[in-house]
């Protein structure tokens, strides 16, 4: 019996469309991303009790921080900084539940994120940044059903509605218009 030789053959690759498909997508990437600049706000996450005792250099500083924290409640904001509620007595933390901050719109439902008076937050915020000039960090919670727009509008009132912080992120001075723009979103609040 004769045997058949196998003869291998070889085939050679055509590398040229992928070549080619690779030469035109290089520039369409690189042009995608130039018109598509991002910019964030740095969000810090909410802070433990163990992160507390762990002190920086920073804050043994002689200054006293701020600690400016504001509450979001159904019926208004609660302003506190240095542990103090605006408008309490001196000595207590607090002297109610009421807020500092009343609605805009009295009886409007949760879902109408205007009825919150955003332009007297902002207004209390510039207050506190003419006394505490390099201050950037607010601590923002809130109670349970509160919608997550109205935590947004409140962090865009805090930061000031001006504030344009886009070229800040490159490297270029914060505006003067910027407050607080550096929120921690408390989690958990009742």
């Amino acid at each position: 019996m004769a045997r058949k030789q196998f003869q291998e053959e070889e085939i050679e690759a055509n590398l040229l469309p992928v070549m080619n498909v690779m030469f035109l997508m290089i520039p369409a990437l690189l042009m995608a991303m130039e018109f598509a600049q991002m910019a964030s706000i740095n969000v810090s996450p909410p802070k433990f009790a163990a992160a507390a005792q762990q002190k920086d250099e920073q804050e043994k500083k002689d200054e006293k921080p701020l600690n400016l924290k504001v509450f979001v409640m159904e019926d208004g904001f609660r302003v506190s900084a240095d542990g103090q509620q605006e408008g309490a007595e001196a000595g207590k933390s607090q002297d109610s539940k009421a807020p500092t901050i009343g609605l805009a719109k009295q009886g409007a439902p949760l879902t109408d994120y205007e009825r919150y008076d955003y332009a007297q937050l902002e207004a209390k915020a510039k207050g506190y940044k003419q006394l505490f000039p390099n201050e950037q960090v607010v601590t923002i919670s809130a109670e349970a059903n509160i919608p997550m727009q109205t935590i947004i509008m409140t962090m865009d009132a805090l930061a000031g509605r001006q504030c344009k912080i886009a070229k800040a992120l490159k490297g270029e001075k914060i505006p003067d218009e910027c407050l607080f723009w550096q929120p921690i979103v408390e989690g958990g609040a009742s």
